[in-house]
């Protein structure tokens, strides 16, 4: 079947602004949508949208639930003049959909598209169709958190939220935000000291659910490193500040150092060393500088002793990184966990983290391991945004379809894999238990930011393999 149709609505929702938080629009389109063709369709509090349309074949018992996200990540360029309210206006050229100076939006307006296209098409078999649209999911998964499916009758499930083609995949992880804070105590130091503002600059960063297992340095984790390093020599420390979110590994940050006149070549010969001996950790997989600022002050105030001795204490503790690797899927990380941002917040340190697991338990665990440590070195803990994760089932004949029909049409195989971060089908495989679930998208490039874009060829590919599962599943 042709893939105009796609395009058309790709485009259409594209020029309706749609950033998380601000559905409402896009929802209307999507009732006024099913209003206009007769199909069920059912709306809640969050914008959530749920459209329903009967199989194109009287008798047909199966039923089928495709699900897609409504909202998209609006940025933009820094000389970008482009307003939000005008929506996204899509460009292109021979091998890619894109926006030129904002996000494109394909992550998840494509999957929109495709639904949007499967309910109003007259032509294409498909078994009875439940059809959900979803709210908030780059915020969170809100949307999927507050939903109530339990009137669903569809026990096969496709989300459509991946992006990269040919790869079905079959287990997510889940995931819960840690904050942990202490009090901020300072002390007026008498005297001369000498002062370095510490930089940690060039380190890559990344997702830390996809590039967790890939050795790149966290700033946090080698602040704790240089924290203790320092330790020996008795110095004081001061605004700390590694700003960063819970899902990504933070790749700069700084604080200032003070130490006495006669402890100052100690102090930079320490730091020298810190520096080459992270470069000779990180040299296969990342990058580092180290760069200090010294000046000469009188009297500075500082964290107090307590606060220091608890601050290093907790970093050098706390975990960070690949938990537990998967016995279902060779290479798969299991369970991980991440120091996103740290830094002074309303007159306290606030630690901001991120724990990933597809294993419910090894998730709590790790929530366990946390607890004990602020329990004893912090003055507050709390974890927020606790969502389930998808785990791998050995046996599922939706994916084993979805391999055999994509061989078929294309001539290569297919992979199943496995996710190290967050799917909304965490929260499906949990509200419905005993889905039959796979994830699947075109080829994406750099979502999220203004180089985004999306494969033509694969567009009308993965339209083609919809068309082919769903005509299949009628059967």
């Amino acid at each position: 079947m042709d893939c105009q149709k796609v395009i058309s609505y790709f485009k259409t929702i594209s020029s309706i602004p749609r950033m998380s938080g601000d559905e409402q629009a896009v929802s209307d389109y999507i009732m006024e949508f099913a209003k206009e063709r007769g199909l069920e369709a059912v709306r809640d509090g969050m914008n959530n949208v749920i459209v329903k349309k009967p199989a194109t074949e009287s008798g047909c018992d199966e039923t089928v639930i495709l699900q897609g996200h409504l909202d998209m990540v609006y940025v933009k360029t820094e000389d970008s003049t482009h307003r939000y309210e005008d929506g996204i206006k899509i460009k292109e050229n021979e091998e890619f959909y894109y926006a030129g100076d904002t996000t494109l939006g394909a992550d998840n307006g494509i999957a929109v598209a495709y639904c949007l296209a499967v309910l109003d098409s007259e032509e294409l078999k498909h078994p009875n169709l439940e059809v959900i649209f979803t709210a908030q999911e780059e915020v969170g998964l809100a949307g999927a958190d507050a939903m109530d499916i339990s009137t669903l009758k569809g026990n096969k499930f496709i989300n459509l939220d991946s992006e990269e083609e040919g790869i079905f995949y079959a287990s997510c992880a889940g995931g819960l935000r840690c904050r942990m804070y202490w009090d901020i105590e300072t002390k007026r130091q008498e005297g001369t000291y000498h002062m370095w503002k510490v930089s940690l600059h060039e380190l890559k960063g990344g997702h830390s659910g996809m590039n967790i297992s890939m050795g790149r340095g966290n700033a946090i984790v080698l602040l704790g490193r240089i924290l203790q390093g320092l330790r020996e020599l008795d110095v004081k420390t001061a605004q700390i500040h590694f700003p960063g979110k819970a899902n990504a590994i933070p790749s700069m940050g700084s604080l200032c150092v003070y130490a006495e006149p006669e402890k100052r070549e100690a102090v930079e010969k320490k730091l020298a060393g810190l520096e080459a001996v992270f470069k000779k950790e990180l040299q296969y997989t990342d990058t580092i500088a180290i760069k200090m600022e010294e000046a000469v002050v009188e009297n500075p105030e500082t964290y107090t002793e307590e606060l220091q001795e608890k601050l290093i204490n907790s970093l050098v503790l706390l975990p960070n990184g690949v938990f537990t690797y998967s016995q279902s899927m060779e290479g798969l990380v299991e369970s991980s966990m991440n120091l996103g941002a740290l830094s002074e917040e309303d007159g306290r340190m606030m630690l901001l983290a991120m724990i990933r697991s597809s294993v419910a338990s090894r998730k709590y665990e790790l929530r366990d391991k946390l607890y004990i440590i602020a329990q004893t070195f912090c003055d507050d803990c709390t974890f927020e945004n606790d969502y389930p994760g998808w785990e791998f089932r050995r046996e599922s004949m939706l994916r084993d379809l979805s391999v055999e029909i994509y061989e078929e049409l294309f001539g290569k195989k297919a992979e199943v894999a496995a996710i190290h971060a967050g799917l909304e089908c965490g929260y499906w495989d949990d509200k419905k238990p005993g889905m039959d679930i796979i994830s699947m998208g075109p080829d994406m490039y750099d979502v999220h930011s203004p180089e985004e874009r999306v494969s033509k060829q694969s567009v009308e590919n993965m339209w083609r393999f919809l068309v082919a599962l769903l005509e299949r599943l009628a059967n």
